[in-house]
C-alpha cells in the first residue's frame, strides 16, 4: 500500500483529503502542529504526527531529518508554506518521497502575485492593472500620480490579506509604504475593485507535462470575515471558459500539478480577474470532490506516475463550514436576508467543511482549536483582511 503524507494534516480539509485517499486504498498519515486540530483526530489518518509550525524558522531542516526516518511515498500540502517548502526543497524531497510541486522558480512565477500580474499583462489574461512598486524611480512618480485611487497596497509575497492596505490617495501611499515594505518585503500597488461582485476560485489539475486535465470552479456565496475573508458556504458552478484561461495562465507559467486561483467579478464590468494562485488544495475544496473532482487521488496518482482515471464534473454541490457560519451570523446584518439562506442545513447536495459523517471527535477537537484561535487578538488581527487607514 502507498503511503501519503498530508502537510499541515490539522487544517479542516485535511480530512476530506484524508477521506479522498482511503477510499482510493492509499495509507494516509498527518503531520500536524497541535493535537486541538481536525486532521489530527480524522478517523481517516492512519498515523498522526506532531512537529514545528510550517511557518516556522526550522520547519524545513525538522521535515527533511523527519522524512529520511519515515518513508512515504507522495506527500500533499494543504498551505501555501508548506508546498512552498515542497518546491523549495524539491531535489532534496525527490530523493526521499514523490513531490508533484513546480520547481522554485516556476513556483514564484505563479505565487508571487506582482509576477502574476505582470504575466496576466503580458499575455492578455484578465487582471486588475497593477503597479509594481519596485520598479518606480519613486513615490513620485507620474504612473502612481495618475492611479486611479484608492488603491490596494500588496505585498508580493503574502498570504491571508496579510500586509494588504487600502490607500485612499498618494499621500497615504507614502506614509503606510515603507512600514508595510519593512515587513513584508517587495510590493506592488492595484486596482481597488469595489465590494459587491462575486468571489471565485478555480482549481486546475494538470498532467505530468503540464497540460491542464481536469478543473472545477467554486462560488463563495459567504464567507467570514464577513468584508472578505475564507469561505463559509459556497457552491461548485459550471464555468469552462473561466476554467480554460485559468488552465492557460498554468501553461504558460510551466505549472506541473495542482493550483487553485482567487478571482474577483467587477461590479461595474462584471469582468472576473485573477487576483492569484494558491499552490495547494484550498479550505473549500470539498464541494468540488463531491462533485466528482478528487484531486487528492489525482494528485496521489499522478505523483507515482500510475494511471489517472476518468472524472467527471457535476456542479451544483454546496459547502458550509459549520464555525464559520456561526460567526458570520453573528456579525453580519444580512443574516435574515442571505441567499442561500442560513437557515437552510439539509439537503441532498449540501455538505460540510469541518463535519463529515461519522468523524466527531475530529468536529469536536477542531471545532474547539479554532475557538481558541478566535480568542487570541494576533489570530484575529491576522485573518481581519485589508487594513483600512
Amino acid at each position: 500500500m502507498y503511503k501519503v503524507l498530508i502537510l499541515d494534516g490539522g487544517a479542516a480539509h485535511a480530512m476530506a483529503i484524508a477521506e479522498c485517499l482511503k477510499q482510493s486504498g492509499y495509507g494516509v498519515a498527518v503531520m500536524c502542529d497541535d493535537t486541538n486540530e481536525y486532521g489530527y483526530h480524522t478517523k481517516f489518518a492512519d498515523e498522526r504526527f506532531l512537529g514545528p509550525d510550517s511557518h516556522s524558522e526550522g520547519y524545513a531542516e525538522y521535515m527533511l531529518s523527519f522524512l529520511q526516518e519515515h518513508h512515504f511515498d507522495v506527500l500533499i500540502p494543504t498551505s501555501d508554506k508548506s508546498a512552498e517548502f515542497m518546491s523549495f526543497h524539491k531535489e532534496k524531497l525527490e530523493q526521499l518521497t514523490g513531490v508533484l510541486m513546480p520547481s522554485k522558480e516556476v513556483f514564484e512565477k505563479g505565487y508571487d502575485k506582482n509576477k502574476l500580474m505582470s504575466l496576466c499583462k503580458e499575455k492578455g489574461f484578465p487582471h486588475p492593472h497593477t503597479v509594481d512598486l519596485s520598479k518606480v524611480e519613486s513615490l513620485d512618480a507620474e504612473e502612481l500620480r495618475d492611479f486611479p485611487y484608492p488603491a490596494l497596497l500588496k505585498p508580493n509575497l503574502t498570504s491571508g490579506g496579510r500586509g494588504m492596505t487600502l490607500v485612499g490617495s498618494l499621500e497615504q501611499l507614502k506614509e503606510v509604504y515603507p512600514a508595510i515594505h519593512q515587513q513584508y518585503g517587495e510590493c506592488h500597488l492595484q486596482q481597488y475593485i469595489k465590494p459587491g461582485g462575486r468571489q471565485i476560485k478555480v482549481q486546475v489539475m494538470t498532467d505530468s507535462k503540464g497540460d491542464p486535465r481536469y478543473s472545477s470552479v467554486i462560488w463563495k456565496q459567504r464567507y467570514y470575515p464577513v468584508n472578505g475573508g475564507s469561505s463559509c458556504c459556497n457552491i461548485t458552478i459550471d464555468n469552462p471558459e473561466l476554467a480554460h484561461i485559468c488552465g492557460q495562465v498554468l501553461k504558460t507559467i510551466g505549472w506541473v500539478g495542482f493550483a487553485d486561483f482567487d478571482l474577483i467579478e467587477n461590479p461595474v464590468t462584471g469582468e472576473l480577474l485573477i487576483m492569484e494562485i494558491n499552490p495547494r488544495i484550498p479550505a473549500c475544496i470539498r464541494s468540488a470532490f463531491k462533485s466528482g473532482m478528487d484531486y487528492a487521488t489525482m494528485i496521489a496518482d499522478t505523483t507515482l506516475g500510475l494511471p489517472v482515471k476518468r472524472y467527471e464534473y457535476h456542479p451544483g454541490k454546496r459547502l458550509r463550514h459549520l464555525g464559520f457560519e456561526v460567526l458570520w451570523f453573528l456579525k453580519s446584518p444580512n443574516r435574515f436576508t442571505t441567499k442561500p439562506s442560513w437557515f437552510h442545513f439539509f439537503g441532498k447536495n449540501q455538505y460540510y467543511q469541518d463535519w463529515i459523517k461519522g468523524d466527531f471527535p475530529a468536529f469536536f477537537w477542531g471545532s474547539w482549536g479554532n475557538l481558541k484561535k478566535q480568542m487570541n487578538p494576533e489570530f484575529r488581527k491576522s485573518k481581519s483582511g485589508v487594513n483600512k487607514l
